[in-house]
């Protein structure tokens, strides 16, 4: 580090230096230990242990050697490597070596000439994935700003990284053991495969200092994701906390509805025109050793170097969007630009950038021709309807009376009975198309469903009904859900398949159906005593669900395989399903892809 000062004399450590301290540091990293080189110019020494000057306005080298010596102590201060949760790392300092100091010691003009070299030694439990640096070289009297020159190297690695970091604002550093940067000389292909495995090993999220923003459209929601660094997010939103370091769980939770506030007050989102206000989905406080931001995090004190926030913001929408506008208003001094990836539906996603300068600070999406998604209609009975029978009432009673007369005039001989008999058979016919009554009838059997059709219904009906979870409005699902279910079934399948399409380790997400496949089944029961509808039947079939949930560019893929006794029958002239016994559930496939990242 050096500060070039503008006058000799004991009265310059108190006149004005050089605009920006700066210092260089060379750090190599092994699987059992940090090592730091540090390189510090007099000139440090002069200034934070404040040597003292003799009258030839030199430092004696004894006073130099005093010096580096006290300097130990500062440089294990200032200079701090945190794990991957943010504990601070002990150090120590192995070795100083000092420059060849003349017996005259050094002018006090010569500060900037001469360099002490400081090894600090840091042990590790394990070989480290991350590692936090950061300093606080900064002479906090004179308020002048830090700079350091950062150089990391990693063992049995190529190419080391290089960057500036400024007081106080950490550089994070992942190391990968199983695919180590290349050397500079290395191939293009070779980039482009170490590039890949990168992508894998990280699923995308590679900076850890930058806002990533993930805008989703979709039929009947649109979703704005954000993951922040606690430390940007800090320049806007106060985070109180009694360790400066860390961030408990408790305080936390005091701080998600501030947190929630920011957010769904500011970067306005209009669809149609219409500004949406939006829901606070999910909040979640990650540490830097979570990769899989669609995961569920776990609840744990946060490290206020390197965790970050996540948070979905939920615009819920009653069909398709036309237009979708969002303007980012949540910049701030550090923060100038924001990187942001639209998916728009099943589409390749874009990247945007929003910027506070040059008018750039809105996304503007316009669908284009688009069909909407296909109504879930009912599937209309396509069968001759059930055997009927007509019966003609008055002519049924116009027969049997004539048979009692014909009884009694059988028995008494008297002719006025033979007259009657006959005068009731003879209206028999002619009330024959009158006072007639239609019923089924319960003798014959009604006509079968085809073993082609019942596979075929079955399917429909299965797609149907866990379609209808598209919707996000509950009141909209059960709608849907009515088309293709009847009768006390429809809330135990809202609540049974609903809880089948959470996915646990994203937090009881709700997963978006992508496909219901039936792979095979028969008709097991052709006629059922318990039918209203007697052309109804028991479908036993075998059927695949995948569902997808997707945030920060994320998509997690679950198949589940469900085998059961599907019964349907036809209710206001369409099948639906009115019972469903699961016999059987397992799960096939659970797969994490990163989408275009």
């Amino acid at each position: 580090m050096g500060l070039l000062v503008c006058s000799v004399g004991p009265a310059a450590r108190e006149a004005a230096a050089h605009p920006i301290s700066l210092t260089d540091a060379f750090v190599y990293v092994s699987r059992e230990k940090v090592s730091a080189q540090i390189e510090v110019f007099v000139e440090d020494l002069y200034f934070f242990q404040a040597l003292e000057v003799d009258e030839r306005d030199y430092i004696a080298a004894d006073e130099i050697r005093r010096g580096a010596e006290a300097h130990k102590k500062f440089l294990l201060e200032r200079f701090r490597v945190r794990d991957v949760r943010g504990e601070l790392l002990a150090g120590k300092v192995a070795a100083v070596k000092m420059f060849d100091i003349s017996p005259q010691g050094v002018p006090l003009a010569e500060l900037m000439m001469h360099k002490v070299k400081f090894e600090l030694q840091y042990s590790l439990g394990e070989a480290p994935e991350f590692l936090t640096f950061s300093q606080h070289m900064a002479d906090d009297v004179l308020a002048i700003p830090a700079e350091m020159r950062l150089v990391v190297k990693q063992e049995n690695a190529g190419a080391p990284k290089g960057s500036r970091i400024q007081a106080d604002q950490p550089q994070i550093v992942r190391f990968s053991w199983t695919n180590p940067s290349l050397s500079s000389d290395a191939s293009e292909k070779e980039w482009q495969d170490w590039l890949g495995r990168e992508k894998d090993e990280t699923l995308g999220i590679t900076s850890y200092s930058s806002i990533y923003a993930f805008l989703y459209i979709e039929d009947f929601e649109i979703r704005l994701e954000v993951l922040i660094p606690l430390l940007t997010l800090e320049e806007d939103v106060p985070l109180q906390r009694a360790d400066d370091a860390f961030l408990t769980i408790a305080e936390q939770d005091a701080a998600r509805e501030t947190i929630a506030t920011h957010f769904t007050a500011g970067n306005p989102l209009e669809v149609d025109g219409v500004r949406v206000t939006p829901v606070v989905q999910r909040m979640d406080f990650y540490g830097l050793d979570f990769k899989d931001f669609a995961m569920q995090a776990e609840r744990r004190r946060v490290s206020m170097a390197n965790a970050r926030l996540g948070v979905i913001l939920s615009y819920p929408v009653k069909s398709s969007p036309r237009s979708v506008k969002l303007t980012w208003d949540r910049f701030n001094e550090n923060v100038w630009m924001v990187s942001t990836l639209l998916y728009a539906f099943d589409a390749d996603p874009e990247r945007r950038v929003l910027s506070r300068v040059g008018g750039s600070s809105s996304l503007e999406w316009t669908s284009p021709d688009r069909r909407p998604p296909a109504p879930l209609d009912a599937v209309d009975v396509e069968l001759p309807p059930a055997p009927r029978r007509t019966i003609p009432l008055a002519s049924l009673a116009l027969l049997l009376t004539s048979l009692v007369f014909a009884g009694v005039a059988a028995r008494t001989k008297r002719r006025v009975a033979w007259i009657s008999a006959l005068v009731c058979l003879a209206a028999t016919g002619v009330c024959w198309p009158f006072a007639r009554l239609t019923a089924p009838a319960f003798w014959r059997s009604p006509p079968a469903v085809t073993a082609e059709r019942s596979r075929e219904i079955s399917s429909i009906l299965l797609s149907n009904v866990y379609r209808s979870f598209d919707y996000r409005d509950e009141s909209d699902t059960y709608d849907a859900l009515s088309r293709s279910a009847a009768g006390p079934l429809l809330e135990e399948l809202y609540l049974k398949i609903r809880g089948g399409l959470r996915m646990a380790e994203q937090g009881g997400a709700v997963s978006r159906v992508r496909q219901v496949e039936v792979v095979d089944g028969v008709v097991a029961v052709e006629r059922d005593a318990t039918f209203a509808d007697r052309r109804g039947f028991v479908y036993n079939c075998t059927w695949n669900v995948r569902g997808t949930v997707e945030h920060w560019g994320h998509i997690h893929s679950r198949t589940n395989q469900h085998r059961g006794l599907v019964h349907i029958e036809p209710r206001d002239n369409a099948w639906r399903i009115t019972k469903l016994e699961l016999l059987d559930e397992k799960r096939l496939k659970l797969e994490t892809k990163v989408r275009g990242l």
